[in-house]
């Protein structure tokens, strides 16, 4: 078995060394001419060498190119996932063209692990600057100092949301919410408001369902770029909303995610102004310890069933058992009814948690909607449901202001069941 021979440095007076390890030569001609004088560029037959000889061998190489043109993408990213298994600290860098396809293809290569794209169709300043900010980036043999390793400081707000028990709406509340903040954005001088809609819920990918998104990029493709996780690969790789909400989440069907969350949470909280994280669906056993902790606020949600009750109390147990229930901790019961089962007030008292807010059973108008792939706020903007939200909004954003009371006129619709017509 061959020996993994770890990359030497060069000379300070000697141009890097670049290798193009591709299947043909087709591109090293232009990639040596857009790096002369900057770097030297060689070609290797990816036919000929297996990256496990490839990396034995080499001693010098700073960078790996990988032809990424639409012929050779997949070819490149089995490629890529080979090297970096054998030396993860090897900078590859992926070469293609812009196309209609460029989009797909981009995120193939970061999965696979691929740190810069260059166009080659690219001025040789564009590219000789990208190599540089590899280059950059490439880690010393040294352990880095914090100094040369630079770490984006958490500045937004975690709010997460847990459910006493599967069903009580905690993923339909954090959606609600989510897309309801959009009108503090609206105005021409209203400052400009990052907001993420967490999914680690179970059934995985609701709220990418509810809605209507159909998300490439998920947390386990976030965990595997971590580094770099910034503001430009979270306005392209994540889905966003109308209203433009950023959905981070996992694929439909996928369990509750193993890995710890919490240093994902670090980079998004650089990122975002506002993370709402929906946790609902899990059992006590399965939440997030580490996630909770770093949380700003905990909403607690349930109803007023028999159910729902014994459940949140072997909840509040678990909570208590992790040293998580404090101030940050709240109740909010959803589907509540005056006239049935205990009030608001007894509630919060014999759980011990301060109440934030209670929201009407508006079950059915809710199903309605989202059987015509809506939203609640879209069909019906002064339901009941959502004018509740209003403490819940002004906690996230304090300026944030409630809807104005329905007419009269609005009222009556209401009464009858008359929906508004749809422009669309």
């Amino acid at each position: 078995m061959a020996t993994v021979t770890p990359m030497t440095r060069r000379a300070p007076d000697t141009p890097p060394r670049v290798l193009m390890y591709a299947p043909d030569n087709r591109h090293h001609a232009r990639m040596a001419a857009k790096l002369a004088g900057f770097a030297d560029v060689a070609w290797l037959d990816s036919r000929d060498i297996a990256p496990s000889l490839l990396v034995a061998q080499q001693t010098s190489w700073v960078m790996v190119l990988l032809d990424y043109t639409s012929a050779n993408a997949q070819y490149s990213c089995e490629l890529a996932r080979q090297l970096l298994a054998l030396m993860p600290e090897l900078p590859l860098v992926a070469v293609g063209a812009a196309g209609a396809d460029q989009g797909a293809i981009l995120l193939a290569a970061m999965r696979a692990g691929v740190r810069d794209f260059i166009d080659i169709e690219s001025p040789a300043e564009d590219v000789q600057r990208n190599v540089q900010h590899v280059l950059a980036q490439r880690p010393a043999p040294r352990a880095p100092t914090p100094a040369e390793s630079p770490v984006v400081q958490p500045r937004g707000r975690l709010v997460a949301l847990l459910g006493s028990r599967p069903g009580v709406g905690v993923t339909t509340l954090a959606v609600q919410l989510g897309t309801s903040l959009h009108a503090l954005g609206e105005g021409a001088d209203a400052p400009l408001h990052r907001h993420l809609l967490l999914d680690l819920g179970q059934p995985a990918g609701d709220g990418a369902l509810y809605l209507n998104l159909h998300p490439d990029f998920h947390c386990e493709d976030a965990q595997r770029h971590l580094a770099r996780l910034d503001a430009t690969l979270a306005r392209t790789a994540l889905a966003h909303h109308a209203s433009g909400l950023a959905v981070l989440g996992q694929p439909g069907g996928a369990p509750p995610p193993v890995q710890d969350p919490a240093p994902l949470m670090n980079r998004l909280l650089g990122v975002f102004d506002l993370v709402v994280c929906d946790l609902g669906g899990l059992s006590p056993q399965q939440l997030p310890i580490a996630l909770l902790r770093q949380a700003h606020e905990v909403w607690i949600v349930g109803d007023q069933s028999i159910g729902a009750l014994v459940s949140l109390d072997l909840l509040i147990k678990e909570l208590d058992a992790q040293q998580l229930r404090d101030e940050r901790c709240r109740l909010i019961v959803n589907r509540y009814d005056d006239n049935h089962g205990l009030s608001r007030h007894a509630l919060a008292e014999r759980f011990d948690l301060p109440l934030l807010a209670t929201l009407p059973d508006r079950a059915r108008a809710l199903r309605a909607c989202a059987a015509e792939g809506q939203l609640l706020s879209q069909q019906s903007p002064q339901d009941p449901y959502l004018r509740a939200l209003a403490p819940l909004l002004q906690r996230l954003e304090p300026g944030h202001a409630p809807p104005p009371p329905a007419t009269a006129l609005q009222r009556l619709a209401r009464h009858l069941g008359i929906r508004p017509w749809k422009t669309k």
